[in-house]
């Protein structure tokens, strides 16, 4: 036992450091596009007013270089994010389009609110933004680069910027250094997840692959996308981010986002849910704690002390090689992230209704029947 639990710990800590090794050799800022991209159809569901949509919609009307067509979806008339994306759209008519309305056939509520963008869009390419999300022409112009024959999708993963409060900092601790260190090392073998902040396609693929329906099946629109997508080549995770802005979170919003995430991995990919806890910081120091005090003949807390050391130094020196900032406020959060990762495993295993932008949503991984509110 002595023996196996020294080899576990080992075995994690290598496939940690590989993670960490390929994020920091992989990982580059977006380029300038060389020449003008082919026409794309961008749609972009929202919901519910934040701090930053005003930022990032203004931000997607200013795209250069461009061509084609930018599709706001919103449910509902009355959504209180209409008042910032009115005026928007009327500066830029000729570049935005605001649909109101969903899709009463769609149980996904996302998938509901943007199928009438994506029923209307007129080109055969396209690309599901999220409105937390902020993109420019070097996001951009790599992504519709890189849908080339063989590939199905490509997708950037978010990076977190702005949190304001330690909440927002724990949520962003998931995010970066965390689960995109996973992403990087899993698109050297071609298993990378697709991110719903922006994952591009053409419509034709879809279509054959059923239709936007397809993407009502189970409670993640990206996870199902990829999988209808499948048969049609693979899935390009780009070598960049793209910034997501948190502003300020209570614990509460931390506690359903992460939950969400959770059934979201539960019902889609549960091989991986299950085994999620196991690659966490949590059971890699406890196991360390174990092992370095007896390969090393110190005690159990200095053996925790320095598994510690590898795995936070590690996360802070993949930030420093990014260019990602961080402070003592954060590497606090990325204890606190490792300390909940568990708890909120075992917790999605029994709840599957969670809050999501002022609505309960139920992510039951059975049948696909949601309703009523959407996603971020």
């Amino acid at each position: 036992m002595n023996e196996f639990l020294i080899i576990a710990w080992m075995l994690l800590a290598a496939f940690f450091l590989a993670s960490a090794a390929v994020t920091m050799l992989r990982y580059r800022e977006p380029r300038p596009p060389a020449g003008e991209p082919p026409p794309c159809s961008i749609v972009m569901p929202i919901r519910g007013g934040h701090q930053h949509l005003a930022a990032n919609l203004l931000a997607l009307a200013k795209l250069a270089p461009f061509r084609g067509e930018i599709l706001l979806a919103v449910a509902h008339r009355d959504d209180p994010a209409m008042a910032v994306i009115e005026p928007i759209v009327a500066r830029h008519p000729d570049k935005m389009r605001l649909l109101v309305g969903e899709a009463p056939e769609i149980k996904n509520p996302k998938v509901a609110n943007l199928a009438k963008a994506y029923r209307e869009a007129r080109f055969g390419t396209l690309l599901f933004l999220d409105d937390t999300v902020e993109i420019d022409g070097a996001i951009y112009g790599e992504l519709v680069a890189a849908l080339k024959p063989g590939i199905a999708m490509v997708t950037v993963a978010p990076v977190a910027r702005d949190a304001e409060n330690f909440p927002a900092r724990v949520e962003a601790a998931s995010c970066n250094g965390y689960l995109f260190r996973l992403e990087m090392l899993f698109e050297l073998f071609g298993i990378a997840a697709a991110f719903g902040h922006a994952v591009l396609f053409r419509k034709a693929d879809l279509e054959a692959a059923g239709g936007i329906g397809r993407l009502d099946d189970g409670p993640c629109d990206d996870n199902a996308l990829s999988s209808a997508l499948d048969a049609g080549g693979r899935l390009r995770l780009l070598p960049i981010s793209i910034t997501r802005r948190i502003g300020r979170r209570t614990w509460t919003e931390t506690y359903f986002r992460h939950l969400r995430w959770k059934n979201c991995s539960k019902a889609h990919e549960p091989v991986g849910f299950l085994l999620e806890p196991l690659t966490g910081g949590l059971c890699f120091n406890l196991l360390g704690a174990y092992a370095l005090s007896r390969m090393l003949g110190m005690s159990p807390v200095g053996g925790l002390g320095l598994s510690m050391a590898i795995w936070y130094g590690t996360e802070g020196l993949i930030h420093l090689v990014a260019g990602w900032r961080f402070g003592i406020s954060d590497i606090f959060a990325w204890i606190v992230r490792d300390l909940i990762q568990p708890i909120l495993t075992v917790a999605a295993v029994f709840v599957n209704r969670v809050e999501w932008r002022g609505g309960m949503v139920d992510l039951s991984p059975a049948d696909g029947n949601r309703r009523r509110d959407r996603s971020s």
